[in-house]
């Protein structure tokens, strides 16, 4: 058979053939046409070296300090080395040949990589996120406040003696929680943020002069503050940073581009990082339905108010896939079910 030569002293290919010696130990290379002239060579079997197969593509044969030939793949290799490269390369030229192989081999890998972004990295996140140092909490939380200072939140302008009643009745909706004692209430102006409630991963919760304003009971007010409890209690603040590294890390390995500076990883993520926080959202709203129940309160609070949210503008009614919460009319549904299950009314009790 014909192949070219790049025999490493000069960037032009040399034409020549390959055949095998009477002795069957080397192969004969043996330069054809113009380049006749140039002197023949044999290449020890034992010291050549060949590609594995991969479909039709060419072989390369190598030879230490000769170079390597470049050569159409044929049968005759199959003889010429019976060892072919070694089992795993003949069992992946074998799966290359076969269709069904091809296909089945797709449908596992999107399955396993589903399953890592679906399933793996919110339980290593969950993990991680559970032994977190109390010190990088308290240094994200600081930044993060920082970023909110920056975006136009000011000191609350609400009387003293009004935010002591509310963080009293937090303080005792949450006294037997979970990590209660690493939650502290905060007033805050919201300015840009508006009507908004936030839990900080440090267990600092936020509330703003706005949302205090647009509640129409300390019921709904107290309703919102078991919702950001629960994201404290799960740790979610500190597990969606891990998850929306872990997508958009994820995205980039599998579209070739870690910076994630192209839409073809930046979609992705950003929608598995929608998805993860949709989750906490839902997971944040059973906590807080199960946390007003026990103290005799009505999770139909939690829907009043955010039905108020939902007239004043609640982006999550349009942001669809790349909402960072589900619907309200999800939420509103969730939260009068579990009134209508523990006899509560969907009615708050009081006005401010």
């Amino acid at each position: 058979m014909e192949a070219d030569w790049f025999d490493g002293r000069s960037s032009r290919a040399l034409r020549v053939s390959l055949r095998l010696s009477v002795d069957g130990r080397s192969l004969l290379v043996e330069p054809v046409g113009p380049d006749a002239d140039v002197p023949a060579e044999a290449w020890p079997l034992a010291e050549t070296t060949i590609t594995p197969r991969l479909g039709r593509a060419p072989r390369i044969l190598r030879r230490p300090g000769c170079g390597q030939l470049e050569v159409a793949d044929a049968p005759l290799f199959d003889a010429w080395f019976p060892g072919g490269g070694g089992w795993i390369e003949r069992s992946a030229d074998w799966l290359e040949r076969r269709r069904w192989m091809m296909v089945a081999s797709a449908m596992a890998v999107v399955s396993l990589v589903l399953a890592v972004a679906l399933v793996g990295v919110p339980l290593a996140a969950g993990l991680v996120a559970e032994r977190m140092p109390r010190s990088i909490e308290r240094h994200a939380s600081d930044q993060v406040l920082a970023l909110l200072e920056h975006a136009g939140i000011r000191p609350t302008a609400l009387p003293a003696v009004r935010q002591a009643g509310l963080a009293r009745q937090f303080r005792a909706l949450v006294a037997r929680e979970p990590r209660a004692g690493e939650m502290a209430l905060a007033f805050v102006r919201g300015g840009r943020l508006g009507a908004n409630a936030f839990a900080l991963p440090d267990g600092r919760i936020f509330v703003t002069d706005e949302l205090v304003e647009l509640a129409g009971s300390d019921d709904e007010l107290l309703a919102v503050l078991a919702h950001e409890a629960g994201h404290h209690v799960h740790r979610h603040a500190m597990r969606g940073a891990l998850e929306s590294s872990s997508a958009l890390l994820l995205a980039g390995v599998l579209f070739g581009d870690v910076s994630g500076s192209s839409l073809s990883v930046g979609l992705p993520a950003a929608l598995l990082s929608s998805r993860f926080s949709r989750g906490h959202e839902r997971q944040a709203d059973a906590y807080a339905f199960v946390l007003l129940q026990r103290h005799g309160r009505t999770p139909g609070a939690f829907a009043s108010l955010l039905r108020r949210l939902a007239r004043a503008g609640d982006p999550a009614e349009t942001a669809g896939y790349f909402s960072s919460h589900p619907p309200s009319a999800e939420r509103i549904a969730a939260a009068e079910a579990a009134a209508s299950a523990g006899g509560g009314s969907t009615e708050p009790p009081g006005r401010l």
